[in-house]
Order: structure tokens, then sequence, then C-alpha cells
């Protein structure tokens, strides 16, 4: 089965009920961010020495610092009591019934939560349960922080080709706001939520044509979890912050040569080029990044869109909530070209190139 078309059936979305708007945070809060943000890009403009691609995140970044919110407008936020394999479950029910799939077909689950319910425990054991899949079904979740999505749906696509299940179910999750201190600029960038994908054999010619991706292990404590100056089984209060604040701008600084050099291989691999891609689908850790991707990568004639500005960043979550919303608002369409690119700490970064159909 090696030559079994492999893409995605159907895409869920959960959003909590509760929208926070950006009047929630003190003005006195706001003013101190306004501060801080001066300090991401040197006086006098970028460096002359930078690339073509570092040059112009350093220009989005000096506009973006003009505004404290960065261009997000609202996010949603999960019950205090609510835990992510809830929020998973909602999106995986959701994601089987628009596959129109037997749930009992699942025949693995590949999981992801930025904040799982307990450490150590795979949530995808509790979206089984609350699934009622099968006993035989294999499940377990990959972290890939932020670029997960896309990891896991390389390893599905491999699962189905093997031949021995026939469709999977992938799901998301962050409730990162839980582990960001209120008083810091970060807290306004990111919401919470989930997403689930189930994938399986399409026809002939849609699916997953290409596949590229990349590792720097140099950067892997860039951006952590963790008791700050300690580590995170250590007493003390666990925050989500960048232990390297000069290694996190790199990284940031450098993503618009990743995601030209990562789409540029994954398009040869499915023997495409920048022309033939009809729609963009991009990870959305800030509001500019997939402007900058996609005009930098050569997508010209690409649609795109940016769900940064109504629901924050979602982490891994954030690629396929921009799938979900250009379906459903009628931007992605069936035969289209998706080219997708995304990036996470430790660091990792990926594009996969798909025929949008099944």
């Amino acid at each position: 089965m090696a030559d079994m078309n492999v893409g995605i059936l159907g895409i869920g979305v959960y959003l909590p009920d509760e929208i926070r708007t950006n009047e929630w945070w003190p003005k006195a809060v706001v003013e101190k961010w306004a501060k801080k943000n001066s300090e991401l890009l040197p006086e006098g403009g970028p460096p002359p020495h930078l690339s073509e691609g570092e040059r112009r995140c350093m220009e989005a970044i000096a506009a973006a610092r003009r505004e404290p919110f960065c261009g997000a407008k609202e996010r949603r936020v999960a019950p205090e009591s609510g835990l992510a394999s809830e929020m998973e479950t909602a999106a995986a029910r959701e994601a089987i019934e628009r596959s129109g799939i037997d749930p009992a077909q699942i025949g693995f689950v590949l999981g992801y939560s930025q904040v799982p319910d307990y450490l150590t425990t795979p949530n995808s054991c509790a979206v089984h349960k609350n699934l009622g899949l099968s006993r035989a079904c294999f499940t377990t979740d990959i972290d890939g922080a932020c670029n997960t999505f896309l990891q896991q749906l390389t390893l599905a696509e491999q699962l189905i080709r093997g031949g021995n299940v026939r469709y999977g179910l992938l799901t998301q999750s962050t409730q990162v706001g839980r582990l960001i201190d209120p008083q810091v600029p970060s807290s306004a960038w990111f919401g919470e939520g989930a997403t689930a994908v189930v994938v399986g054999p399409v026809a002939d010619g849609c699916g997953i044509l290409g596949r590229a991706h990349g590792t720097d292990g140099a950067t892997q404590d860039t951006l952590v979890a963790s008791v700050p100056g300690r580590r995170w089984y250590e007493d003390g209060r666990i925050w989500w912050y960048p232990r390297d604040r000069e290694r996190s701008r790199t990284v940031i600084v450098g993503i618009a040569d990743l995601a030209r050099e990562v789409v540029s291989e994954a398009l040869n691999d499915a023997s495409l080029t920048v022309a033939d891609v009809d729609f963009y689908a991009c990870h959305q850790a800030t509001e500019w990044f997939s402007r900058v991707t996609k005009d930098f990568i050569g997508l010209g004639n690409a649609r795109t869109l940016s769900t940064f500005p109504w629901a924050g960043s979602l982490s891994a979550a954030n690629v396929p909530l921009v799938l979900a919303t250009a379906e459903r608002e009628h931007l992605l369409k069936d035969r289209d070209v998706v080219a997708t690119f995304s990036g996470g700490s430790g660091m990792t970064w990926s594009s996969v190139v798909l025929r949008w159909g099944h």
C-alpha cells in the first residue's frame, strides 16, 4: 500500500466560550509593555549584515512594536477547571463527524497537549477513552511543540501507507495562558483551544504530495516552561518564558529564511513550484508570520488568512485552525494545492504540501 494517497478527511475545532479582549489588561501594564517592545530592535534599524529574510523579519518586528498587543485583538480562555483532554475530545468529535467515518475504524491516535492534564501521562489516552475507541488502537503523544501537527501528519502518512491501519486521529491543544505571567507582554499573544484532524486514504492526486523537515538542537533550551533559574521539578512556580532572550530573538528573526528553505524543499519533493500553490497555511506565532513568510517564499498567487487577531497563537493547533477556517470560509477548495509551514521550540521546522480534497 506504499502508493496509497493519504490526506485530511476532516478537521474539528474547539474554542472556549470566554473571549478575552485587550481591555482585560490594566492600562498601566500595557504602557509598560510599550516600553519593553522598544528593546526588540536596535536603534537605527536592522544591522547591515542581515540576510534578506532576517531584514524582513526585523522590519516586521519594528512595525509590530508600535502596538503593545502586536496585532492581537481577541483570544479564547479555557475555564479554570477545564482540562486540555476535554477540549481535545470536543475537537476530535467534530473532526470524526466531518470525516464521515466510523470511530471504530480509527487505528491510531497521535496527540499533543502543550499543557497536559498530568505530566508523564499522554492526554491521547484520555481522548481515546472519551471517544470509546478500540483497545487495539495505537495511541501516543508526539511532542514537537508548535511544530507538532506537521510532524504528526508525516508520521500518520507512513503509518497508513504501511497498510496496518486505514484511519488516524491527530489532536493538538494549548492552555499555555496558565503558564504565562499576565504582567508580561507575551500573555496577550496566546489563546487557548484545540483542533483535531482525521487522516486516511484519499482520491488519486489528492493528499500529501511532499514533505520536508529540519532541526537545530542548539536552540533546545531557548523557550521553556520551568521554574525560572531552575528545573521544572524543583521548588517554585512553573512559567513559560524565554530562557535566553537573545537567542529567542535570533530564532524569530531567522524564521523567514527557514520558511523559504523548507517550503521549497517540500515543493521540490512534490515536483511542484511556488507558482502551483493555491493556498498557504502558516504557523501563527505573531501577526506578521504568515504575511512575511508568504512574500519571502514567493507565494504571490496563493491565498491565505490570519487567525492571530481573533484567536491569538494556538501553538500546534495554529495550522489546523487556519485550514479549517479557510475551508469553512470557502477560501480553500477541492483540488487546491496547499503549502504549509510551522516551527517549534527545540528547534524544529516543517512543511507539508498537499492537494486538498478526498
